[in-house]
């Protein structure tokens, strides 16, 4: 039994890989977790005799999952990174190591649901937005703040509609223009990101010259789906999808830092 971790900015999310497939994905804020924590929560069940990770996030969350991993099975944690190629995927990044490994994982994880073009945005404290080609290529994408990053830069920076959004204002429909600065503000971030999202799957037809699937995953999509104008399917455990794939390639892994690299 593997189990898998994407470790984020916030919060952790992890499964289970048999051979039957992955199960069902969990989610915990892992802010303060000590190891004592990590062993607790993602080794309860079954047996887990080797753990796969993804992590964007500092080398502290790293470590004390390393720690519990070699306490549950006697071996250190497996780190992912972004590489040249993967499960049918060619890197569109120059110096592969630059794209974010959860970016990775997820362009990974939506070429082997569809093995044809796609777009993939993943919405959280960044959004961005990755594209692949109908042969497996990686052509870049974008990265913006996401939703709530955004907020914060406008309050941050106007007084006025800070004050505005702390006071309370009467609830508008969940749809169209707003009508207090509050959901002014809100609506607006959430259209923002959607006409993003909209925009890039429109350049990515239109240079590619093939129609594109869309997905969308991250803690923040599902608040952006219902905004966008073209159907987008919502995949939350995009990246461990990809982690699974990673898991089934057979690759050499080296030794660095105490933790096995894959």
């Amino acid at each position: 039994m593997m189990l898998l971790v994407d470790i984020g900015n916030s919060r952790v999310k992890w499964a289970r890989l048999a051979a039957d497939g992955l199960g069902q994905q969990s989610a915990a804020s892992y802010q303060g977790w000590t190891e004592v924590d990590w062993r607790a929560t993602l080794f309860a069940g079954e047996r887990v005799e080797r753990v796969l990770v993804a992590s964007v996030a500092g080398p502290a969350p790293t470590a004390a999952l390393d720690a519990a991993t070699r306490l549950a099975t006697g071996r250190p944690v497996q780190l992912v990174t972004a590489t040249h190629a993967a499960a049918g995927v060619l890197n569109g990044y120059a110096d592969p190591g630059q794209l974010g490994v959860d970016r990775w994982l997820a362009v990974v994880g939506s070429y082997a649901r569809v093995r044809g073009a796609c777009v993939v945005a993943d919405i959280g404290t960044a959004a961005t937005v990755d594209v692949v080609s109908g042969d497996g290529r990686h052509r870049g994408g974008y990265i913006v703040p996401g939703r709530r990053l955004m907020v914060a830069s406008l309050l941050g920076s106007t007084r006025d509609l800070a004050a505005r959004h702390a006071a309370s204002g009467a609830a508008g429909s969940d749809a169209g223009f707003a009508d207090n600065t509050r959901e002014a503000i809100e609506r607006g971030c959430r259209l923002a990101l959607a006409a993003m999202v909209d925009r890039s799957l429109a350049e990515a037809e239109r240079s590619l010259g093939e129609r594109c699937r869309l997905f969308l995953t991250g803690g923040g999509a599902a608040e952006v789906l219902p905004e966008l104008l073209r159907s987008a399917e919502h995949v939350p455990d995009l990246v461990l999808r990809g982690l699974a794939e990673v898991a089934r390639t057979p690759v050499p892994t080296s030794v660095a830092d105490g933790h096995s690299k894959v």
